[in-house]
């Protein structure tokens, strides 16, 4: 279950008449694009919920955040699991404060597809990484890659232009909904943030 959490944290049918699939998929793509592009950074607040196949909720968590472009990322998770996920774009951090445990990996291009790091990946990637739709203002990424880390998400905007909430379906079906609240755009971030000294006494495990 936690670690199912913190993959995520690594870790959206549009139809115009008289248009082509690939030339609307492009339309969805730079309509995405366009609403990510201004937010350079962005900070707020997260509840998330993860589901079975069956709609049933496994467990409930929330929590805070803070991206950054180009994948920078900081996403701490609260009760029951706390988790702290750290990124700068060349280094990841998972650190388990119930366990005193770390584990530091390099990112790869397979970590740079996860959902919340799309948020501040670059604009650019989007078109070569998704096939992306729109249907009554939600935008549905899936990847082109099999490898990928996830199998579908939904991303849906407030009327700000900041993301409201995001949906994730994995590769066993199951489901990480997500809620945004309290968003702050183009906040001032340190990058301090963005980077992590375990604590005296935690294990380290480098996975590289």
């Amino acid at each position: 279950m936690r670690r199912t959490l913190g993959t995520f944290a690594l870790s959206l049918a549009f139809g115009v008449f008289g248009m082509s699939a690939s030339s609307a998929q492009a339309d969805a793509s730079e309509d995405l694009s366009r609403l990510l592009q201004p937010l350079g950074s962005i900070s707020g607040n997260f509840r998330q919920t993860l589901k079975d196949q069956k709609g049933k909720t496994l467990q409930k968590s929330s929590g805070n955040f803070s991206v950054q472009r180009p994948g920078k990322l900081r996403w701490k998770t609260g009760e029951p699991f706390p988790q702290l996920l750290v990124t700068n774009n060349k280094k990841l951090w998972l650190y388990d404060p119930d366990l005193e445990q770390v584990t530091i990996r390099p990112v790869d291009n397979r970590m740079k597809e996860t959902p919340a790091l799309l948020l501040g990946g670059k604009v650019e990637d989007i078109r070569s990484s998704f096939s992306v739709e729109s249907k009554k203002g939600a935008y549905y990424l899936t990847p082109k890659r099999a490898s990928a880390p996830f199998k579908s998400m939904v991303i849906r905007f407030d009327n700000s232009g900041l993301p409201a909430a995001m949906t994730v379906r994995d590769g066993m079906g199951q489901t990480t909904d997500i809620q945004f609240n309290g968003l702050k755009a183009n906040p001032k971030l340190s990058s301090h943030m963005f980077n992590f000294k375990p604590p005296k006494g935690t294990d380290v495990i480098r996975d590289e």
